[in-house]
């Protein structure tokens, strides 16, 4: 029984390994390809932020009834623009069958439409706090790169380094505010769970009291 108990925490650990391969360095194989063989340091930021969103969405569940009728995944790029024109070549192309539709808003007031993403870039620190407001129990996935976005109620955060524990020796690719993901119906897949730093019950912070 130890036996089959100590290969099967193996086999776990050896998934939680690949899957942080599969985030953390695909973007950079793909890239580089891309790139026709140029060094992946000197890739834009942007291209390789769009790849880790693309990849993440792999690893998240919407309720069925979501895309009951539709056939298209919906990904709003918010007040980024490098990063909406990084997403462009991405329009199209699959994720559980679905095929992405990337639209581009310049402020957070203009999101009304449906949809089922959203990436928030840079943007007034109201605008972005009555959007997830307005967005708040909806099954929409919510994803920044700033570090205040969690403590207005983001679900996502991308390249964390400030905002994580001074402690923490594994400095995680992504922040995940696991309160806001629940509350939203949508599941995020334990997989990425467990190499993601779990922030369960946010509170407001000097950096989220200030404009983005």
């Amino acid at each position: 029984m130890n036996t089959l108990s100590g290969a099967v925490n193996k086999a776990q650990r050896n998934i939680v390994k690949f899957s942080l391969c599969l985030i953390l360095i695909l973007p950079w194989i793909i890239v580089s390809r891309a790139s026709s063989g140029h060094d992946p340091q000197n890739v834009p930021q942007n291209k390789i932020t769009a790849l880790y969103l693309y990849n993440f969405l792999l690893f998240v569940d919407w309720p069925e009834k979501v895309f009951s009728n539709s056939k298209i995944m919906r990904v709003v790029i918010c007040g980024d623009p490098p990063l909406n024109e990084a997403m462009k070549p991405m329009s199209g192309k699959k994720i559980k069958g679905k095929a992405l539709s990337i639209v581009y808003k310049a402020r957070p007031d203009e999101i009304r439409d449906a949809s089922h993403v959203v990436f928030v870039g840079n943007g007034d620190l109201e605008g972005v706090r009555e959007l997830l407001g307005k967005l708040s129990g909806k099954p929409v996935l919510t994803i920044s790169d700033n570090a205040a976005f969690i403590d207005l109620g983001g679900m996502v955060l991308f390249n964390v380094p400030d905002v994580l524990p001074e402690n923490n020796e594994e400095r995680k690719r992504f922040a995940i505010n696991l309160q806001a993901v629940r509350k939203s119906g949508l599941e995020i897949r334990s997989r990425l769970l467990r190499i993601s730093h779990i922030i369960d019950n946010p509170r407001p912070t000097e950096k989220s009291r200030k404009c983005y």
